[in-house]
């Protein structure tokens, strides 16, 4: 099952399987290596690919049987000593010095052992064991299983925790109560409103760590030498995993010391053989009573001697399972990590279960590690067994009685396959993301019923094998022995039973909405069970869509300041759908002191309703603009109507746009000016009203690594727009804008981030004074330049404000994060609107902020100076929503 996300759609056919070259098979496999995250980039993919793909060279067998045969040539016969030629042996003479030295060690330990005898208490006292207690043990049969347990923990083949050797999180050495934390401003408004219902628990106060590798040298390496480049990584993860491993060792168990120990020795020598040091010694130092400093001697790791990686059955060949042959974890001669063993393990079963072979079993993963020669031989087998085949969707709604809202040929035109097509993980999850992203539905679940699991024994090796016969062996016997004989009485024994039924209550009729649950539960577990054998019969996965759609109207308020808007107050009503064949309208409101709008959107599926839509605009506008001359202001009133088509590409993320769109503005002047006085550019053609009928067309393409607070990204947006006088337009011209957004982060969880922007437009056209006051470029603002009032930069013509025919606006943004989801922020901006020349001059600005990272989007508050005014202007701007 899964809930669904992102947003792609893209009917296929089932494939069928062709003839490949060996760089098309090369570029394949460096596809899946990028997708599976063992390698960034296409060349570094194609070199690590390129370099395992060369042929081994041959080892000619006939050559070193040569070498053997003429090696042992020259060695002279063996013969065996005589018992009694060994008194003539030289005497070898023994150095006092050292014959000492072995005396003074061995007493030392011996005192040792004495004295932690006498700080322990008395031994328990253990009866004897009875003959027939003897007789139960002699006749128990072996735990094969047990054994073998037992057999592995003691030749330390198996780390039982931590197993898969991942660094644990670092544990802060003040750990506080949960309900000590301090929640942020937003949460504590919140709160006031509704109170939180968690339970507020206190945290087990646990040590901190401090581990010192000492070197082959003798030379301790402390936390921070290990940070240098020139540290082995090996003993970059020998201390992390140390350190992380012991951090969960609690202050009260430390108290101890002495008890402490063995305890945080078993922990660390788990730690060590995690990583692959199974030969490391430690030495303990208490600091205080929640820190320890553990001094560790690596000794040489387990190193990978040979690692066997094969694939058999119908998807051996794919490029999905090869590349994880040819680009493992680890490499023979890297030193044996279990979380790599266990990542190269998860790979390969993901891989199964993302591209359809349910029927994939492991036929051996095996480990085996040999002391003292530090060597590790990995051995995995994996059966892909037959790849499935997706089916038909089966749409139904949560509530059985309901209809459907959509036409069947509209649900269907959301699903990214055809019937008989190979099962793969994207085309389910795309039909969850459409269904999702058409925001028809309130929700929607999809559910690919997929057979359990095959549960297949491995193959074994010999010696394992035969200590399962053994077991066998031994529960036949203990099944043919006679029973033993069971002490009885004659005696009955009786009891008195209540009547439940004479309680008031017992009697009464059970749920009914509970007894119905119960049903469906049942009936859905029934289900569940004859879909999963029938995948399995059929080779071919069924897909079940429940769908819900029971509020289909829903409306959101916003509210906002800015020191050149005031309050900003924003209200959208949507109707997910309004006919059967999958239309939808959206109306949108503001209202601020100097701007108040209403718009709305009727969309009109064409090809698909996510991919390919026509939607019809309407709106009205009213804009008030201070100063656009001395003592004079302009009231704007907008009308506009118009029509769009979009069509999206989810394989190259670009969006085109087409588009018409007719607008009427009236502009009333607010003072009383000489009319001579007003430049021409600002006569506005002796008209109250401006008209205007453009047809454009937009491309844009947005790449980021998530959809709501990115640490990546790039969009960029090209637009061309042109009108006519011969077609209900005042004027010739060509409208061209451009714009890009990016962002950049670095560090450790991204906490250094660079945001930057830019923007370029210019209207082409013969006489400038007959453009539309409303389509010329103004800058200022919170998404221009900030530090000046909105739309308040513009080329001036004896002090008006007559517009730009030309934008340049470029931003750079420098983010730090000092607390999970907090960033401050230092901003610079600059350009302005142009006339044709570029002859006015470029406006700088200049500020701090802080951001937000909210569940809905990054919100950011920003406090910014217009450095080239000579009156440097104070401005704060508040906004939410993507800075892509």
């Amino acid at each position: 099952m899964m809930l669904s996300h992102q947003s792609m759609a893209q009917t296929e056919q089932p494939e069928t399987p062709v003839a490949i070259s060996q760089a098309e098979m090369v570029d394949e496999l460096s596809k899946e290596a990028i997708r599976q995250g063992v390698a960034t980039s296409e060349t570094e993919a194609e070199e690590k690919i390129e370099e395992a793909l060369e042929p081994e060279v041959p080892v000619d067998s006939m050559l070193m049987l040569e070498q053997q045969q003429n090696a042992g040539s020259g060695l002279g016969e063996f013969t065996p000593i005589e018992f009694d030629d060994l008194e003539d042996l030289p005497v070898q003479t023994i150095d006092q010095n050292m014959a000492n030295e072995i005396y003074q060690v061995a007493e030392q330990a011996k005192q040792e052992a004495q004295n932690y005898r006498n700080t322990q208490t008395s031994e328990t006292v253990v009866a004897d064991i009875s003959q027939q207690e003897l007789l139960e043990i002699n006749q128990a049969p072996v735990n094969v299983d047990q054994l073998m347990q037992s057999i592995q923990a003691d030749s330390q083949i198996i780390v039982q925790n931590n197993e898969a050797g991942l660094t644990l999180p670092e544990v802060p050495g003040q750990l506080v109560a949960e309900d000590d934390k301090r929640p942020n401003l937003f949460k504590r408004l919140f709160y006031k409103i509704r109170p939180p219902r968690q339970i507020m628990t206190a945290r087990v106060p646990r040590i901190s760590a401090d581990v010192v590798i000492i070197n082959g040298q003798g030379v301790a390496q402390s936390n921070g030498m290990l940070n240098r480049k020139d540290v082995p990584e090996g003993h970059l993860n020998l201390r992390n995993n140390v350190k992380a491993k012991l951090s969960s060792f609690t202050q009260e168990s430390f108290g101890d010391f002495n008890s402490a120990l063995p305890q945080l020795r078993t922990l660390s020598r788990q730690a060590a053989q995690a990583v692959g040091y199974y030969n490391a010694q430690f030495r303990f130092e208490k600091l205080s009573d929640s820190r320890v400093r553990v001094f560790v001697t690596p000794n040489e790791p387990v190193l990978i001697s040979s690692q066997n990686i094969e694939f058999t059955g119908e998807g051996a060949e794919q490029p999905q399972f090869q590349v994880i042959s040819l680009l493992p974890e680890q490499e023979e001669g890297d030193i044996f990590n279990h979380g790599n063993y266990e990542k190269t393990k998860t790979r390969i079963t993901t891989a199964a279960n993302n591209n359809g072979y349910f029927d994939s079993f492991w036929r051996l993963h095996d480990v085996k590690i040999a002391q003292p020669q530090n060597t590790a031989d990995v051995n995995l087998r994996f059966e892909t067994g037959e790849r499935y085949k997706l089916g038909n969707v089966e749409f139904r709604m949560s509530d059985p009685e309901k209809e459907f809202p959509l036409d069947r040929d509209v649900l269907e035109s959301l699903v990214t396959w055809t019937d008989g097509a190979d099962y793969t993980f994207w085309r389910v999850n795309s039909l969850a993301n459409n269904l999702t992203n058409s925001r028809y539905f309130n929700y929607t679940l999809v559910d690919a019923i997929r057979p359990d699991p095959l549960d297949k024994e491995l193959e074994l090796a010999p010696d394992i094998q035969s200590l399962i016969e053994e077991q066998k062996r031994s529960e036949d016997q203990a099944a043919t022995m006679p029973p033993a004989r069971s002490v009885s009485s004659s005696q009955e024994v009786t009891q008195n039973v209540v009547d439940e039924d004479q309680f008031a209550g017992t009697r009464d009729q059970e749920n009914a909405n509970l007894r119905t649950l119960r049903v469906e539960q049942q009936s859905k577990e029934n289900e569940q069970d004859r879909l999963k054998i029938q995948a399995r019969e059929e080779k071919k996965i069924p897909v079940i869509v429940t769908l819900n759609a029971d509020r289909l109207n829903s409306a959101e308020v916003g509210l906002g300041y800015g020191t050149d808007t005031d309050i900003r107050l924003r209200g959208q009503y949507r109707r997910a759908i309004v006919n059967k064949r999958g239309h939808s309208f959206d109306a949108n409101i503001e209202l601020s002191g100097i701007r108040q709008s209403i718009d709305g959107r009727y969309n009109i599926p064409y090809h698909h309703p996510l991919n390919d839509y026509v939607s019809i605009v309407g709106g009205y506008e009213r804009e008030e603009r201070e100063g656009v001359a001395q003592g004079e202001g302009l009231l704007i009133e907008s009308a506009v109507l118009g029509a769009d088509r979009i069509i999206k590409n989810p394989l190259g993320n670009w969006q085109r746009t087409f588009g018409a769109r007719y607008r009427l503005d009236r502009l009333t002047q607010d003072g009383s000016v000489d009319f001579n006085q007003i430049p021409e550019a600002f006569r506005f053609n002796t008209e109250d009203e401006q008209q205007s009928l453009l047809v454009g067309y937009e491309v844009s393409r947005t790449e980021s690594d998530r959809r709501v607070n990115p640490t990546k990204g790039f969009k960029q947006t090209y637009k061309i727009e042109l009108g006519s006088e011969a077609l209900l337009s005042d004027a010739d011209m060509a409208i061209v804008n451009a714009g890009w957004r990016f962002i950049y982060s670095l560090g450790e969880n991204a906490d250094h981030q660079f945001v930057g922007r830019a923007d370029a437009g210019y209207i082409f056209t013969e006489d400038f004074a007959k453009v539309p006051y409303n389509l010329r470029y103004f800058t200022g603002g919170d998404q221009s330049i900030r530090g000046f009032d909105y739309k308040s930069l513009s080329p001036e013509i004896d002090g008006f404000k007559v517009g730009g025919q030309a934008l340049g606006v470029a931003s750079l943004e420098y983010n730090y994060q000092f607390k999970e989801g907090w960033r401050a922020a230092v901003f610079a901006d600059a350009g302005n609107a142009y006339n044709k020349e570029f002859s006015n001059p470029t406006e700088y600005g200049a500020g701090v902020g802080v951001r937000w990272a909210s569940p809905i989007g990054p919100i950011r508050i920003d406090v910014a100076t217009g450095l080239s005014d000579d009156n440097y202007p104070i401005r704060l701007h508040f906004f939410i929503g993507s800075q892509l």
